[in-house]
């Protein structure tokens, strides 16, 4: 019998209508009816947010994504959008975004005399950066502020001097916007008399998140607005 070539149907499309975390494309085109070798059009409806999308299993540029609501990743550096197969995007209209990066934390500081350290001031934890819940229905959730570092005080006499001594830790960093790295902590400080002090601990935030995850496989048809970095 002659080889027949499948039968290559119209187009699919599908839409995401509602907002969903980590959707399964691939499962959805083919309860639409996508056997495997039509062009795939999948649209992500306006005021749809879709939390840490991976687009896979499809043949090379079979998928046309249309993003017209918000696709990003979830708090403190979350990945956006995964791409593990090329396809073509088209983001007119629409956000894709890497979750924010954590506020960096406050500066830690002790004060000593020779005999060792009689107070200590730790810094205080950054802030969430900006993205989606965890869990459950994906929610936008704003940067949080750092909080206060925590501070001592001890007697001068005791460390050698004729006022008190206090030692106190810095303020974290609040946490960066969608697509944006957090903040850095703020220094310590200390007051009053003691014999030196020693500055130490991290203050750098971390980075925000991936916009998208495998850039080189996407075929951007057209950009919109796309916050974070790309790899």
């Amino acid at each position: 019998m002659a080889y027949r070539p499948p039968l290559i149907k119209g187009p699919v499309y599908i839409t995401i209508a509602a907002s969903v975390r980590s959707p399964d494309i691939r499962a959805l085109a083919i309860s639409a009816g996508w056997v495997g070798y039509e062009p795939l059009y999948c649209t992500v409806n306006a005021g749809v947010d879709v939390a840490t999308l991976t687009v896979s299993n499809f043949p090379d540029y079979l998928l046309t994504l249309i993003n017209r609501g918000r696709i990003g990743g979830v708090l403190n550096g979350g990945t956006g959008l995964v791409a593990s197969i090329k396809f073509n995007l088209d983001n007119a209209s629409g956000i894709i975004f890497g979750g924010g990066g954590q506020g960096g934390q406050g500066q830690n500081v002790s004060i000593f005399r020779g005999t060792g350290y009689v107070a200590t001031g730790t810094g205080g934890s950054g802030g969430v950066g900006a993205g989606f819940s965890a869990s459950g229905t994906p929610t936008m959730l704003p940067a949080g502020s750092g909080s206060s570092g925590s501070s001592q005080t001890v007697g001068g006499p005791a460390i050698g001097g004729t006022t008190q001594g206090t030692a106190t830790g810095g303020t974290g960093g609040t946490g960066g916007a969608i697509g944006m790295p957090g903040n850095s902590g703020d220094p310590a400080s200390t007051s009053g008399s003691f014999a030196s002090s020693n500055f130490y601990g991290t203050t750098t935030g971390e980075l925000a998140g991936f916009a998208i995850d495998g850039i080189a496989n996407v075929n951007i048809l057209a950009n919109g607005s796309i916050l974070g970095r790309t790899r």
